[in-house]
């Protein structure tokens, strides 16, 4: 696992010089179609974090894989130089970082909210409102459904999560009653 400040260390570069460039939204772009092809190309994933493959034939492989989900030099160069450093697996968390970087100077927070089932819109500018409301900031909300919460929602504020699921409730419930019975 590589360390949090060395993630937002190369997401602070990435960033810099994508704002010097004038292209900082169209690295964020590209940086989560990185994402969500790691997400669902598991071979690709795969070979990219295989500590024996050579860095050439992960150069090579990005170059073939990655042309649809990224359009910036930038983004290609910089990944190769993840690959040099033998940092790919940065790659799980650098999209959010640098989300969160670029938001932290922007003065937008991004928030994360996964309930177990689709907030309507109505729903989502209440919830975003009120965010902004406590937080005396701009925020941009990104939703998603993870049915194992059963109820309720978990937001993530950065490294800050408020989790108010139903799973959680049960779980601190069934905590507490272990408590009570050994007592």
């Amino acid at each position: 696992m590589i360390g949090e400040s060395v993630v937002v260390g190369y997401a602070q570069a990435l960033f810099e010089v994508a704002s010097e460039k004038g292209i900082a939204d169209e690295v964020e772009k590209d940086l989560e179609g990185i994402k969500e092809l790691l997400r669902t190309n598991k071979k690709f994933r795969n070979i990219l974090y295989h500590p024996s493959i050579a860095k050439t034939d992960k150069k090579d492989i990005i170059n073939k894989t990655i042309g649809p989900q990224c359009s910036n030099k930038w983004v290609r160069n910089f990944l190769f130089i993840l690959i040099e450093k033998r940092r790919e697996r940065m790659l799980d968390s650098l999209p959010d970082v640098f989300k969160e970087v670029a938001g932290r100077i922007k003065g937008v927070t991004h928030v994360k909210v996964q309930t177990a089932f689709p907030l309507t819109d109505s729903k989502i500018i209440k919830l975003k409102g009120n965010l902004e409301k406590l937080m005396k900031k701009k925020v941009e909300l990104e939703t998603e459904i993870n049915k194992d919460i059963i109820g309720g929602m978990v937001i993530r504020i950065g490294n800050k999560i408020i989790d108010g699921s139903v799973t959680n409730h049960l779980k601190n419930l069934k905590k507490n009653l272990s408590k009570t019975a050994l007592a």
